[in-house]
């Protein structure tokens, strides 16, 4: 490169540094002054012509070229997919037998200390025409209890029973005989001479104080079986017998005769209406042989009512004609109606009526609530002026129930027992009376009873009852409702392991009784019976189907109860046994 060469490159740097020195001198004058003047040395003033006009006046624009864009498009269905496998349906579960087989005969053998026990049943296998069986059932107990007198005692007895179908009719017939022996042991021999300085030699033998009853029950009955839709006159007869026979030689005899008539009507607007009644003659004799003294009683019922229903609403109306005869003859009216709502039908129910009648208290029933009587009880009939109750039945579930009522009765002539202080009773050369019979007093009564019940079943694997009942009696021709208790709370319940062991536990409990205390001055003080505490336990091992053993235990906590005065239980005792069926019924596969 020549030197000239380098001088015109150095003249164009040179020139550029000045060129760029000048920009950026200016630009600082410029950023250095907030404010300038522009002074113009013309008298042109610049305006534009029509300027508002041509502000005002839109711009047209002529396009030249239309292009019309074509779109092309598809529209492509969705298509779902589906995949189905079906499952395989699984084969249902069929029991080894869709019928139950039955069996003839039935037999139960157990035994206790000194307490043996044994059942016998058997009946016809399946019919569509008849059906009959037969039981025999013993049951004893030879033990003793520390401190009382002889308390051994025995039942026998022996039931019979037929059914026949025949046309429009189901037949029924029953007979039985039964054998009571127990001894009236109600004494305390070491009270006794303690207090009163009485030997061995004057109390009395097992002979001396044993009851024996030996009772006889037949029964007839016809039932008409038309059918719920049925519009024929629903018809019920039947005759009862009943009698007892003691070892005093005194007896009774019961006859009844009872017809129940209906007859559906068709009344519009309502559900069901039917018109009818009961009719029932009945009639006791007793012969008293000790006191040479016989009895004659008739109770005559009639007792007419129209039933029907509505919607929720069902109705009874009606009253009971009752007369009866005896030394002397007494007519009664009273009313029998009642009241049902069915809030849920079948699930929730509530209940409220009013009715009253007579009944008589008879020589067997007084026996097989109190067996330790006197050779002579004073019988008679309850005159039931009114009664007032209201009560509710639920099913809360298919598997819980529960039901609660109350009602409040005014009777005459409601009997109680009180111990016997005749003189007949007095130990032989002194003068101490056992008290250890019973006799009926009677007392105008007003009877207020509260009872509410719940059950629960789970299955056929478990099952629970529990009940409570509340009884107050206002009396006024004795002191007190003798050996009535004011609470009774009972619970019972099963469970089933696996159909091979069988478990129930029970209790009972009363209290509130009271009973009458004899003092030496001939006074009588009511003092409070103590209270009963009763609990059982039961199991069963299924050895198979024909064969199992059980095991009972009784009074597991070993309570000396007392239902009446002077009578304990025994404390613990258990049964323990066999059960056997056989005689069963070929079943076609």
């Amino acid at each position: 490169m020549n030197h000239i060469t380098k001088m015109i490159r150095n003249m164009k740097t040179y020139k550029f540094i000045v060129i760029i020195f000048n920009l950026l001198l200016c630009a600082s004058f410029t950023y250095g002054q907030s404010q300038y003047d522009v002074v113009v040395s013309s008298s042109f003033t610049p305006s534009i012509n029509d300027a508002q006009e041509k502000i005002m006046k839109p711009a047209s624009i002529i396009d030249t070229t239309n292009i019309s864009p074509e779109v092309n498009y598809d529209i492509e269905d969705m298509v779902f997919s589906f995949e189905y496998t079906p499952q395989p349906i699984k084969a249902p579960k069929v029991g080894k037998d869709q019928i139950t087989r039955l069996y003839r005969n039935y037999v139960k053998f157990g035994f206790g200390y000194l307490e043996p026990y044994l059942e016998f049943s058997h009946s016809n296998l399946r019919s569509k025409k008849l059906a009959y069986g037969v039981n025999v059932k013993h049951h004893s107990f030879f033990g003793k209890l520390k401190s009382f007198g002889p308390a051994s005692f025995s039942q026998s007895q022996l039931d019979l029973y037929g059914q026949m179908f025949v046309k429009d009719f189901i037949l029924n017939a029953d007979a039985n005989y039964h054998h009571h022996l127990v001894h009236c042991y109600g004494y305390n021999k070491d009270s006794l001479k303690k207090f009163y300085g009485v030997s061995d030699a004057v109390f009395p033998k097992a002979k001396d104080i044993a009851r024996q009853y030996h009772t006889a029950h037949a029964n007839v009955s016809a039932i008409s079986n038309y059918g719920k839709r049925s519009y024929k006159l629903a018809q019920t007869y039947a005759l009862n017998y009943d009698f007892l026979f003691d070892n005093y030689k005194s007896y009774e005899h019961q006859l009844q005769a009872a017809t129940s008539l209906f007859q559906k009507i068709d009344i519009k607007r309502l559900d069901l209406a039917k018109v009818g009644g009961d009719l029932n003659v009945n009639y006791y004799h007793n012969d008293w042989a000790v006191q040479n003294l016989k009895k004659d009683r008739w109770l005559f019922n009639l007792k007419p009512n129209i039933q029907f229903a509505y919607q929720n609403f069902s109705f009874r109306l009606g009253f009971d004609l009752a007369l009866r005869l005896e030394d002397s003859t007494k007519f009664g009216i009273y009313p029998d109606i009642e009241a049902l709502l069915n809030v849920v039908p079948n699930i929730l129910t509530f209940y409220v009526g009013i009715d009253g009648g007579m009944k008589h208290y008879s020589y067997l029933e007084s026996m097989q609530l109190n067996p330790y009587l006197s050779d002579y009880i004073d019988l008679g009939f309850v005159n039931q002026h009114i009664r007032i109750y209201a009560g509710t039945k639920t099913n809360l579930s298919h598997s819980l129930f529960f039901g609660a009522g109350a009602s409040l009765s005014l009777n005459d002539d409601m009997p109680f027992f009180f111990n016997d202080s005749s003189t007949r009773y007095i130990l032989k050369d002194t003068a101490v009376n056992l008290y250890n019979t019973f006799k009926l007093v009677k007392s105008q009564c007003i009877h207020t009873n509260a009872h509410l019940n719940l059950t629960y079943n789970y299955k056929d694997i478990f099952n629970i009852m529990i009940g409570f009942d509340y009884n107050h009696y206002t009396v006024d021709s004795v002191k007190k409702p003798w050996f009535k208790p004011l609470f009774i709370t009972s619970l019972e319940a099963n469970y089933n392991l696996k159909d091979k062991f069988l478990f129930s536990f029970d209790f009972y409990i009363h209290t509130g009784a009271y009973y009458p205390s004899m003092k030496a001055d001939g006074s009588i003080k009511s003092e409070a019976l103590k209270s009963v505490f009763d609990f059982n336990l039961g199991c069963e091992y299924r050895w198979n189907k024909r064969l199992s053993f059980f095991l009972d235990v009784n009074n597991f906590a070993a309570q000396r109860n007392y239902f009446y005065y002077q009578y304990p239980s025994e404390r613990i005792n258990f049964l323990l046994g066999v059960k056997y069926i056989f005689g069963g019924e070929k079943i076609k596969k």
